[in-house]
């Protein structure tokens, strides 16, 4: 496979990073996971803001020439050198700082990898195996919402699903509220309205998070404890990639609204 680094387009064996790479080092970037399907890369605006916050909160400087659109021209070429663009893929973006100094950095200018491999189609599953993940908690902080390349939380989380066997496990903020899951944001409907965990729970701000707050206007952010998830009628998980139900059914045009909002390319 083909990857693009830094503009170039290098093989897998070709890419190679110094031993004091920061990203290696300290963890001292971020990344965007783009869903690509029927020719189009889903949610792109959102992608960018998130990545330009993200961006801006670890004071990372791009060059000038990496705008929006130039990043989506080397996204297409890099699909269309790993003959991908007549399938689903997944994208991967990562932005790190160069290298230079210690915990305090030198630079501010970034290093990026830009990666695409086979995907799914969005899908809507039923999973029942889920648990609380209480080991590891989250909090909130000035980068909490962007996905950075330090994910030791989830990681553990991750372990802790394997070992037991389950389909995904819910993180809790310091607080031990409720706060997400493993790979998506957490969500459940109570009373025709839509519930998910406020982003100073240190959640990330998730792009199927986005749409859905956009599209369900009645819909409440907050601080709730696990036994909140109790009284809802529809428990489920969301990323771009898909949704998972933990438990209940929601109703005919819940279900048409969310397939319409994942699935078809007109929304």
């Amino acid at each position: 496979m083909f990857l693009i680094y830094n503009s170039d387009v290098i093989t897998e064996d070709e890419f190679r990073l110094p031993i004091n790479d920061r990203a290696f080092q300290y963890g001292d970037g971020i990344f965007e996971t783009i869903r690509y399907e029927n020719n189009h890369l889903w949610f792109w605006p959102d992608h960018m803001d998130r990545l330009t916050a993200g961006m801006a909160a670890l004071r990372l400087r791009a060059p000038t020439q990496l705008t929006s659109s130039t990043i989506q021209q080397l996204v297409f070429q890099l699909l269309s050198a790993n003959k991908l663009l007549d399938q689903p893929a997944r994208i991967k973006l990562q932005i790190w700082r160069k290298p230079g100094g210690l915990y305090t950095p030198s630079s501010q200018e970034i290093n990026y990898l830009i990666s695409a491999r086979p995907g799914l189609s969005f899908a809507i599953t039923q999973q029942s195996k889920i648990a609380v993940y209480d080991l590891v908690r989250l909090s909130e902080s000035p980068f909490s919402a962007c996905k950075t390349l330090n994910s030791l939380p989830y990681v553990l989380a991750g372990l802790h699903k394997q070992e037991r066997e389950l389909n995904d496990v819910i993180l809790l903020s310091t607080e031990g509220y409720l706060a997400e899951c493993v790979a998506s944001n957490l969500f459940w409907f109570k009373n025709e309205t839509l519930f998910t965990p406020s982003l100073k729970t240190g959640c990330i701000n998730g792009i199927a998070r986005r749409q859905l707050l956009r599209h369900f206007t009645t819909h409440q952010e907050g601080f709730f404890l696990p036994a909140e998830l109790d009284e809802a009628k529809v428990v489920f998980a969301a990323n771009v990639m898909g949704i998972q139900v933990f438990r209940g059914e929601w109703s005919a045009a819940h279900a048409d609204r969310i397939r319409q909002l994942f699935m078809d390319i007109s929304v």
